[in-house]
């Protein structure tokens, strides 16, 4: 079974990140559909974040995200608005990249 990390933009205005938890869980939950152990740091952390009151920068949750990384076999990317410009799937891409595992871009609606 195929482990993916699932990288998609997320900081923004608060309903910009509402919006991208939102199509996060939409993307994560077609892979699962299709098959694939996915984590994506914004569906399962975003309302953990929220609820509890913890920061959603990326300095906060970059250890939590590397150990995410490490589990998984691939890395994908979804297209969507703003990923190119996003810091923390930047980072992530470099840090797949350094690892040696695969990094797939996913064109989104």
């Amino acid at each position: 079974m195929k482990k993916i990390y699932l990288a998609t933009p997320y900081t923004g205005t608060p309903e910009q990140e509402e919006e991208r938890f939102q199509e996060a869980c939409d993307i994560a939950g077609q892979l699962i559909r299709q098959g694939a152990h996915v984590f994506s740091p914004i569906a399962h952390s975003h309302p953990i974040a929220t609820r509890s009151k913890l920061p959603i920068d990326h300095g906060f949750w970059i250890d939590f995200n590397r150990s995410w990384l490490e589990w998984a076999d691939e890395v994908y990317v979804a297209k969507m608005r703003g990923w190119e410009q996003s810091r923390g799937v930047q980072w992530e891409v470099l840090y797949a990249r350094e690892a040696g595992k695969p990094v797939k871009f996913l064109e989104v609606a």
